[in-house]
């Protein structure tokens, strides 16, 4: 997988704010602030003099911009009440900051919300009159449980890798992990499916950009755009997504022009194997070899490997074999994937990530990627996955 792709996804998606068409003239929070002394317990800047400031910030459209602050108002121990007010012209994401303490994020679908504060509950703060924003707090909240489910899952994962744990044991674990970021998925599409304001689904939309697979990621930013036709939110975060996939595809094309090694000798590359001894793609010449970079981190890769597994058996015995160059970080993790998708061909890797010897000497800059040579040292594919591959090796040996 490009590593551009993650990068700029989450660039373009996570910074969500939102605005409809729907005027309104002002936006007055009121409310409570309860337990000072839990505030200064968690966040002992936050209180000064047993008083805390809070401050209420209009986040622009877009993200693109910093907070605007609104009006701020200091409560004592004393005087618990406060109220916050500024302009709202136009239903969008809102930030009420407790001033080197927590944030709390709301929706001005309605002019008047009250939002309690009290630091002895888990969940810190209370919204009143707000549907959206309570459907935020709900989100927000549930969200982190979930992922957070998920990030633990995919930890005790890797762990297990490292320790060389049985094939049973990783794929209860591998289970489990997919089971989590499922129900998180599945809980993000729900969300974005019920929400009351398109703000609210924007903001979903932009999380789960980090989890959802890309092609269900581009349903739901279609059916959002399509059930609230003119929100101009979620307008120009297609529009961005739309302008990063044309940006993906050009530095593609680019790329494929400067780096389209079919017609010409394959570069040598010579690299330690899994034991240590130094293998050279050189010394296969006389065959057709396919050589197929990799790494086990790589999920992409991880999927096409079956793939690469059919070709290898179905025409191993045709005088075509495979090399496989991974692009690991770690020993373990490598040899350990090796094992569990059954990559029964020679495998070397220098250990260096995206500084390896292979980028250097190929050029690529995303993986998985293969080239394929002839036994004269020719490339004459590069790039084949899945079918593409199957086609091409049967177009050589089942003339």
């Amino acid at each position: 997988m490009k590593r551009i792709q993650n990068r700029l996804l989450l660039l373009l998606m996570v910074t969500v704010s939102a605005c409809s068409q729907k005027e309104k003239g002002t936006l007055e929070v009121t409310g409570n602030i309860a337990n000072l002394d839990k505030v200064a317990s968690v966040y002992p800047q936050a209180v000064k003099n047993g008083n805390i400031t809070l401050l209420l910030y209009e986040v622009p459209f877009g993200g693109d911009l910093p907070p605007v602050q609104l009006d701020s108002v200091t409560v004592s121990a004393d005087k618990r009440t406060y109220t916050l007010k500024g302009p709202a012209k136009n239903i969008g994401m809102y930030n009420i900051v407790v001033l080197d303490g927590p944030m709390v994020p709301i929706v001005n679908d309605v002019p008047s919300i009250t939002v309690d504060i009290d630091m002895a509950n888990e969940r810190f703060y209370t919204v009143a009159g707000s549907v959206a924003s309570r459907e935020l707090q709900d989100f927000i909240f549930t969200y982190d449980v979930k992922s957070a489910s998920a990030d633990q899952t995919m930890g005790q994962l890797d762990s297990l890798k490292r320790i060389g744990a049985a094939d049973s044991t990783l794929l209860n674990f591998t289970n489990r992990k997919n089971a989590a970021i499922k129900e998180l998925n599945e809980y993000m599409k729900r969300m974005m499916a019920d929400a009351s304001q398109p703000v609210v689904a924007a903001f979903v939309l932009g999380r789960s950009a980090k989890t959802l697979p890309q092609p269900e990621f581009e349903t739901a930013l279609n059916n959002l755009t399509q059930k609230y036709v003119g929100d101009s939110n979620l307008a120009e975060m297609k529009k961005r997504y739309n302008a990063y996939k044309e940006q993906v595809a050009k530095i593609k094309e680019q790329q494929e022009l400067e780096n389209a090694w079919t017609g010409k000798k394959a570069p040598d590359l010579v690299l330690p194997d899994v034991n240590g001894k130094n293998v050279s793609i050189a010394a296969f010449r006389g065959k057709y070899v396919l050589v197929d970079f990799w790494a086990s981190w790589c999920q992409p890769c991880r999927v096409e490997n079956p793939n690469v597994v059919a070709a290898f058996n179905k025409f191993k015995n045709k005088n075509f074999t495979i090399l496989g160059v991974s692009l690991d970080k770690k020993k373990e993790p490598w040899l350990q994937a090796i094992k569990e998708d059954q990559l029964k061909w020679t495998h070397v890797s220098d250990l260096a990530f995206w500084d390896s010897k292979a980028v250097n000497v190929f050029g690529f800059t995303g993986i998985p990627y293969n080239v394929l040579i002839d036994p004269d040292g020719n490339v004459i594919g590069e790039g084949l996955r899945g079918e593409e591959l199957d086609k091409k090796l049967s177009a050589i040996f089942l003339k």
